[in-house]
């Protein structure tokens, strides 16, 4: 496996782009139009305001549909659909609801709070309102609510908006987006739309990273626990998990490079940030169409243990040499013949198993973000 030098080498944008086609597209959104004084900004968002994926799918000379829509005050609409997880924080979640309603109510929208039953009718109500020409759905919750509702979005015009609401929040803090829920409210009229690239585990849409090994055990320990904070909580749980880690055996498939892997943890990263606000890759990119690949390789315990701390801090390589990286576009992961399945982590929660596959789905999400 070569080291970071790779990197630069990796990311050429040209031959990324032409090597994955164009994703089919849903329906398209009509153009949302709100209040008189708010019909420029309702037009921005549906038109994909800074970095909309519509010049990315069409072909050359091909007439875009967005700019023949011009808003039609006729058809005014100031609701923003609101997808709510209410178990989210233990139900504390519900305490920025109205802080969400003054933002959004000052900047002239109404909120239409739906609450989902689980994360597949999280990904339904997402996909029905992306039908039904909202410009923006927003994401009352954690990154599993995230998660769920981006799955319903991809591949469409529709925006994802994201107010915090969980315990790490750890997608929004490479976007940008503030923990505070009035701030973050506020980027549906003050934001911009940003083009981001998602991972698919087997057909499932994730935004943040997906892991096996340590990374589940870590998952497991913090859950556990309900009054430690933050990154705090997920600091627990690493340093529970390195007493009792598990080696794990898998072969991984790394495009077309394959590689026995012994190890402690393998993480494959889009977002690169976990646990609280902890860098599974410091380097990665949330748009250049390719997955970080972190492997934590076979060493003495305490060790180990050095080198994750040291890591995770962002020390220099040198400093953790047991620690690999690499870049790539898919990844298939196998356990060793005979052996268990090796359960996989994917934005903080247990999702699947191996055998998988993670594939990253490039420029396939619009997400708002601060301008």
């Amino acid at each position: 496996m070569e080291g970071p030098e790779v990197r630069g080498q990796r990311r050429h944008h040209d031959r990324r782009r032409h090597d994955h086609p164009p994703p089919c597209r849903r329906h398209r959104p009509c153009p949302l139009a709100a209040r008189r004084d708010r019909q420029a900004v309702a037009a921005d968002a549906a038109r994909g305001q800074g970095g909309g994926r519509s010049d990315r799918h069409h072909e050359p000379g091909q007439a875009h549909e967005r700019s023949r829509s011009a808003v039609n005050a006729a058809t005014v609409r100031t609701t923003v659909p609101v997808i709510l997880n209410p178990s989210a924080r233990n139900g504390a979640v519900r305490k920025r609801i109205a802080p969400l309603k003054k933002v959004l109510a000052a900047d002239g929208f109404s909120a239409e709070l739906v609450e989902s039953t689980s994360e597949a009718h999280a990904t339904e109500l997402a996909a029905r309102f992306a039908e039904q020409g909202a410009p923006i759905v927003l994401s009352l919750g954690g990154d599993g609510m995230v998660r769920a509702v981006a799955a319903g979005l991809v591949d469409t015009d529709t925006a994802l908006g994201i107010v915090p609401g969980g315990r790490g929040n750890d997608f929004i803090g490479k976007l940008g987006i503030p923990k505070n829920v009035s701030a973050a409210a506020g980027l549906i009229a003050g934001g911009r739309n940003r083009t981001i690239d998602v991972l698919d585990l087997d057909g499932r849409v994730c935004v943040g990273n997906v892991s096996l090994g340590l990374d589940s055990q870590v998952q497991a320990f913090a859950d556990s626990v309900r009054r430690i904070r933050g990154h705090w909580v997920y600091l627990y749980g690493l340093v529970r998990a390195i007493v009792r880690a598990r080696r794990i055996e898998v072969t991984l498939t790394v495009d077309d490079e394959s590689i026995d892997f012994r190890g402690f943890s393998a993480g494959f990263a889009n977002s690169g940030r976990y646990g609280g606000g902890l860098k599974l890759s410091p380097a990665a990119e949330i748009d250049d169409g390719l997955i970080d690949v972190v492997l934590f390789t076979d060493a003495a315990i305490p060790l180990l243990a050095l080198e994750l701390v040291a890591y995770m801090f962002g020390a220099g390589r040198r400093l953790h040499p047991h620690i690999r990286f690499t870049r790539a576009r898919e990844i298939h992961i196998a356990a060793a013949e005979a052996a268990d399945p090796i359960e996989i982590v994917a934005d903080g929660d247990a999702v699947a198993q191996t055998p998988a596959t993670v594939r990253i789905r490039p420029g396939s999400l619009t997400v708002r973000v601060p301008a």
